[in-house]
């Protein structure tokens, strides 16, 4: 009985083969167009990946950093000591009494000069021709993790904007709505776009299992006439159609490897990763999601356009 099975499956291959072999220009001509949908798909969720976990990254942050004014000397002040470290101290003093502050670090002009020369060595010959005091004066506050919510760092923000000679006030929170409709956003674009995708997918293999079958139609009638059944005929399409969709997945997927090989070769994300963005590539559930996208427009598109038929 098993034996009978395998040859039958067997015979199911070899007919698949025939088939594919009987349309070869045809059939390349739906494999380019369902890799190309396949890696469109791949990309955008390898988009919102990235996205969503740059989102990740926000909400584990618990820092804040104040950007200080640069004001002019006083003259009341004695020669020995600069206003800039006044100023910076007045303020500092005042985060301290705040409750959930962990640490204060102040970085001068020519703290955040030699900042940016050990982050960003690439640009170094560019930062060689500007002069340390163009440079801004930071405040950089950490937050006790219990403390880390988005009600308590907007009352922290607001006090710090009613402060004198504080500039600006940066904390991820302000960036996390933002992030969210952007998450949003991207989510719904993909959404439609992957169903796009797939209609024309579905499209694409319906055209080309009707194609055989309008092509072979008086070898089907044929068959049918010396007693094959209909699953004898409709399942070397199905599995036709699920080889060409695997196979147009399996080039997708290497070819958005290869880009972003590419991409880690050369170096960009190196850039990115100075603003704390870390690229990562699909892992394994996300690959089988569109692996059985893939896998069912091709058999949509086989039930489709052979049930006019059988």
């Amino acid at each position: 009985m098993i034996s009978q099975k395998i040859n039958y499956l067997n015979n199911y291959i070899r007919i698949a083969f025939l088939n594919i072999k009987s349309n070869i220009a045809g059939n390349i001509f739906a494999l380019s167009i369902m890799s190309f949908s396949f890696f469109i798909m791949l990309f955008f969720m390898l988009s919102y990946v990235n996205i969503y976990n740059y989102m990740l990254s926000f909400e584990k942050n618990n820092t804040m950093i104040i950007f200080l004014k640069n004001s002019e000397n006083s003259p009341s002040l004695s020669n020995r000591v600069h206003p800039y470290r006044i100023t910076a101290a007045g303020i500092i003093n005042k985060i301290k009494k705040f409750r959930g502050v962990k640490k204060i670090k102040y970085y001068s002009n020519k703290l955040s000069y030699q900042f940016m020369l050990k982050h960003t060595p690439n640009i170094r010959t560019i930062l060689a021709k500007i002069k340390p005091a163009y440079f801004p004066r930071i405040i950089k506050i950490y937050f006790k993790p219990d403390y880390i919510s988005k009600i308590y760092l907007s009352n922290i923000y607001l006090r710090l904007k009613s402060m004198k000679n504080i500039k600006f006030v940066y904390y991820s929170k302000l960036m996390e709505d933002k992030i969210n409709q952007f998450v949003f956003f991207t989510k719904m674009i993909g959404f439609i776009v992957l169903l796009f995708l797939f209609i024309s997918s579905v499209f694409v293999s319906y055209s080309a299992i009707k194609l055989i079958i309008l092509r072979k139609q008086n070898d089907i009638e044929i068959l049918k006439l010396i007693g094959a059944t209909n699953n004898y005929i409709k399942i070397p399409m199905y599995i036709e159609s699920a080889m060409g969709s695997v196979l147009a997945f399996i080039l997708s997927l290497v070819l958005l490897s290869a880009v972003f090989n590419i991409f880690i070769y050369y170096k960009f994300n190196n850039f990115l990763s100075f603003f704390k963005i870390n690229i990562i590539f699909l892992n394994n559930f996300d690959i089988l999601i569109v692996f059985f996208i893939a896998l069912l427009s091709g058999f949509l598109g086989t039930y489709f356009s052979s049930r006019k038929f059988f």
